[in-house]
Formats: structure tokens, C-alpha cells, sequence
């Protein structure tokens, strides 16, 4: 059963979060909320959606075509790279 809410948007873009939503995503006093959308609706989460979550077999295609464009314009960098630069950032061993 989907219940169905209605909030006001401030000016600046701003809502608030019911509280029987905030309440049952267990989302606290200044905790982080994460919004998804896909081009028709949005919603809110207390937590991220796994950007390695594949759906399905379209979802696994278009999602290793874009790898093989990102790889082809030189947008992937080495990994090993990019653990050395946080590691140095955050000073981890």
C-alpha cells in the first residue's frame, strides 16, 4: 500500500519531511537524505541506492557501453592511483 503526502516548497526550494516518513526510514534530526529520481518522479531515502546495483540485462548492457565511452575519452583513472591520492589526502597509512 502506497500512502500519498503533501508538502509545501519554499522559495528556496526547501520541504520538510512528514514525520510518519522520517519516523519509519528511521531518519534523525540532521541526518542526511538522499533523493532519486527518474525523469517522471522522485523520491527519498535514509540511504543511498548502491550505484553497482544492476537491474537487469538492459541495465548491465547500456551500464558497460557507457563504461567502454568512459574508457575510450580517457574519463577513467587507475585505480591504484586513486588510493594513493585519498590515502595521502587523509593521511592513511
Amino acid at each position: 500500500m502506497v500512502t500519498m503526502m503533501s508538502t509545501k516548497l519554499t522559495k528556496g526550494g526547501q520541504t520538510t519531511v512528514p514525520k510518519e516518513v522520517r519516523t519509519a526510514l528511521g531518519i534523525a534530526d540532521g541526518a542526511r537524505v538522499y533523493w532519486s529520481f527518474d525523469g517522471r518522479r522522485a523520491w527519498v531515502s535514509a540511504a543511498p541506492t548502491d550505484p553497482l546495483e544492476v537491474t537487469g540485462e538492459e541495465d548491465f548492457r547500456i551500464r558497460l557501453a557507457e563504461a567502454k565511452d568512459d574508457a575510450a575519452a580517457g574519463r577513467v583513472r587507475d585505480a591504484r592511483a586513486v588510493s594513493a591520492e585519498l590515502r595521502a589526502r587523509y593521511n592513511l597509512a
